[in-house]
């Protein structure tokens, strides 16, 4: 009989128990004690004791939302000044350091790519690996690039992939290029076997 009347209560007032904050005031077994006791009980002072318990919990939500709001905003306005004095003081690379602008930030960092693609080149290479004469003058009559490509091959023992990373290109390109240099040598040699 009482969970049927308390059940009837909160049925027609279904509207009003699902507002979010009094469905969390009822969420706390506390208050829903109150509620139920108020139901069964109609009297004044159970009345006034759910009206206390209420009010504290509203107070409570606010100002729950009230320092919620400004941590959220406190971060928006933190996130804008950092923002703002990151743009300030940019590293532009590109710009003259002094005011004849003749020399750039970018041109005083070193590039340690070059020296590797130097290194390819010069200096315990291909070419001064052969000790067949013929062989060594169709190597000379190949490109530059082909050149280290073949270096990198069967010197430096590099793959296909690494090589492309170093030379900042494709593997596609880098087979090509591997293919078209020992086409040329092929031919080179076929040539001078007839």
């Amino acid at each position: 009989m009482e969970n049927q009347k308390i059940e009837e209560f909160f049925y027609r007032n279904n509207e009003q128990v699902n507002n979010p904050i009094i469905k969390s005031f009822l969420a706390d077994p506390h208050n829903l004690y109150l509620v139920q006791s108020a139901i069964l009980h109609p009297t004044e002072r159970n009345k006034k004791l759910v009206d206390e318990s209420f009010q504290s919990h509203y107070i409570n939500v606010r100002k729950i939302k009230y320092v919620s709001n400004l941590i959220y905003f406190f971060s928006l306005d933190f996130d804008k000044k950092r923002r703002r004095l990151q743009n300030r003081v940019l590293l532009i690379l590109d710009k003259g350091l002094s005011e004849e602008g003749s020399t750039t930030a970018k041109e005083l960092i070193e590039d340690a790519s070059i020296e590797k693609e130097l290194d390819y080149i010069v200096g315990g290479g291909l070419l001064d690996n052969i000790e067949d004469e013929l062989l060594l003058k169709s190597l000379q009559k190949l490109t530059v690039k082909q050149l280290q490509i073949l270096e990198m091959i069967y010197v430096k023992e590099l793959s296909i992939t690494e090589i492309a990373h170093t030379l900042q290109t494709t593997p596609q390109n880098i087979s090509n290029l591997h293919r078209k240099a020992l086409n040329k040598l092929n031919n080179t040699f076929n040539k001078k076997g007839e």
